[in-house]
This record gives structure tokens, C-alpha cells and sequence, in this order.
């Protein structure tokens, strides 16, 4: 998906959470949506709809939030701190069986058609199609969306866990933490 149409989308998901939601507004005060964000490129959409002001052409100011843990951006969200926040599949499971009131506008996946996200390495790296990642030391969270993730792509490589050296919890907070750790040799690639 383009980050024009990632975009958009995201300006489409942020307008229908407003539509209603807020008192008729006097002058040209626009409304403020406070989102989270994860400083991952992921989020990319995110700062470059704040910059190039897209999101104030379409009617909304958005304040972006840096908040670590999601158990910081539950509480965020639930006591009105924060309108718009991520968290992983297996927390929403948990959420959904203890009935708390959290609505799911769209899935940040992680995966996209013809993107490079997900997996990321370096660029000087041997490691270009999932056929070679036999023996990589990939860093992961460990959540259920990253291990997913990482069995597939082994799947897909024609691999068994057993062929990889997984390195569990490791997460840098910021894609500069990323490149540095990658450069450092101590792991191969990241799933993020």
C-alpha cells in the first residue's frame, strides 16, 4: 500500500471517529484528535499527514503521542487522555473477554502487499528473499503478532523454527536503535 493511500485511509478512519463526536465547533477552532504513535515506520502516514497538514485541509488537528506499554495506552484511552491508540492482538483477546469498552477502527498490520515492512535488515545485507534467512538472528518482541509473523516468513522460506535463531524481546524503541543494532552485527534483522 502507498503512503498516499495508507494515508488516506488513516484520514478516512480519523474522520469517521469524528463525525459526531464532538459540539458544534464556534469560529475555525478544529477539533484535536490525540493519537499514539510508536516512532516505527509504521507510523510514517501518521507524521507526514501532521506535517504536510493534511489532516488539518481535512477538518481535524491530530496531536501525536509517544506512550510505552500498552497497558499505559489502555489507561490513556479509557480515562479520555488519549483518542486513538495500538495494541497487540493478543491484549484485544484478553480486552474482548473482559467486556471493556474499546472499539477496533483498523488493523496497523504490519505485513503490507508489496512493501518491505515487517522483516527489516540491513542494507549491506546477504539476506534479500525469505529463502535465505537459514541460521538469521532475528530480534523480535516476542508478541503474538511479531511470532506469527516470524513463523510465517519461515514457512514461506521452505524453514523450520529450528533453522533461525530468534532472539526474543529484543525491540529498540526507535528505527535509529534499529540501524545501529544492525549495523553492530549482533543481529541479522528485526521484525517490528
Amino acid at each position: 500500500m502507498s503512503v498516499e493511500r495508507k494515508l488516506c485511509t488513516i484520514l478516512c478512519m480519523i474522520g469517521l471517529l469524528c463525525i459526531g463526536a464532538f459540539p458544534a465547533l464556534a469560529g475555525d477552532d478544529l477539533p484535536t484528535i490525540k493519537i499514539v504513535h510508536g516512532r516505527t515506520i509504521d507510523n510514517i502516514a501518521l507524521y507526514v499527514g501532521v506535517e504536510e497538514g493534511f489532516f488539518k485541509e481535512a477538518g481535524i488537528n491530530v496531536e501525536l503521542i509517544h506512550v510505552k506499554g500498552e497497558q499505559n495506552v489502555l489507561a490513556g484511552v479509557l480515562r479520555g487522555d488519549i483518542d486513538v491508540g495500538e495494541i497487540s492482538l493478543s491484549s484485544l483477546c484478553k480486552l474482548a473477554k473482559k467486556d471493556i469498552p474499546i472499539k477496533i477502527v483498523s488493523w496497523n498490520g504490519h505485513a503490507h502487499a508489496k512493501t518491505k515492512c515487517g522483516i527489516h535488515v540491513g542494507v549491506d545485507t546477504k539476506y534479500k528473499t525469505l529463502k535465505d534467512i537459514k541460521g538469521l538472528r532475528i530480534a523480535t518482541s516476542g508478541s503474538i503478532g511479531a511470532k506469527t509473523l516470524l513463523r510465517r516468513a519461515v514457512e514461506l522460506g521452505d524453514y523450520e523454527m529450528k533453522d533461525i535463531r530468534p532472539l526474543w524481546g529484543g525491540r529498540p524503541d526507535n528505527p535509529m536503535q534499529h540501524e545501529a543494532a544492525l549495523r553492530s552485527g549482533g543481529v541479522d534483522a528485526f521484525i517490528v
